[in-house]
């Protein structure tokens, strides 16, 4: 079956923000979310997250590891995942958003992809790239890891592989001026919105 023969009778779109550390998704995803605001075909999801809140980072809901394995054993969460030693989650809640036709958009690990398409019948991917060097340089003024262990991470990172059912697919070079990249990604996010309507 075709994506388009999946997703002929849903109404909304799941948008998954993916690419590796340092190439700014978090930074396109919240001026989309700016310039979208108030524009009810699009929701950006808030992700719950195995880490303390940081005003600097991500906004995201705060959860213990005995709550986020209590809320994933009890299927509270339409997608969970781990990596680098943390637990993420999408909420449920977020299935009735797509059933309702809204385009939910969300940064999500990129080995989630198939699972994510699982759960997502209508699921669109927006690939945030970098080259490699800007890719260790970014990573290393966030200051969480030295040089050494932004290139192990950088070199850690797993090419994309996408599978059949992905609905649609965007290339998000983010390597000049945000100003670029986030038009990109909401030109991209546009689309999505409009086709998913």
């Amino acid at each position: 079956m075709s994506p388009e023969e999946r997703s002929a009778d849903i109404r909304g779109a799941f948008v998954a923000v993916v690419g590796p550390s340092g190439a700014g998704k978090d930074t396109l995803i919240r001026l989309a979310a700016r310039h979208f605001a108030g524009d009810e075909r699009f929701h950006f999801a808030r992700r719950f997250v195995t880490r303390k809140a940081d005003p600097d980072a991500e906004d995201h809901a705060e959860l213990d590891e005995t709550e986020f394995e209590r809320r994933r054993e009890a299927e509270g969460f339409a997608l969970a995942w781990r990596a680098h030693g943390l637990g993420y989650g999408l909420d449920c809640s977020l299935l009735a958003r797509i059933a309702d036709g809204q385009t939910v958009i969300a940064n999500i690990s990129r080995r989630q992809i198939a699972e994510a398409a699982a759960v997502f019948p209508r699921l669109a991917v927006a690939h945030v790239t970098v080259p490699r060097p800007l890719l260790v340089e970014r990573i290393i003024r966030r200051g969480r890891e030295d040089r050494a262990g932004a290139i192990a991470r950088v070199e850690r990172e797993a090419p994309l592989d996408l599978p059949s059912m992905v609905w649609r697919v965007a290339e998000i070079d983010n390597s000049g001026p945000v100003e670029q990249g986030v038009a990109r990604f909401i030109g991209f996010l546009e689309s999505c919105g409009t086709s998913s309507a």
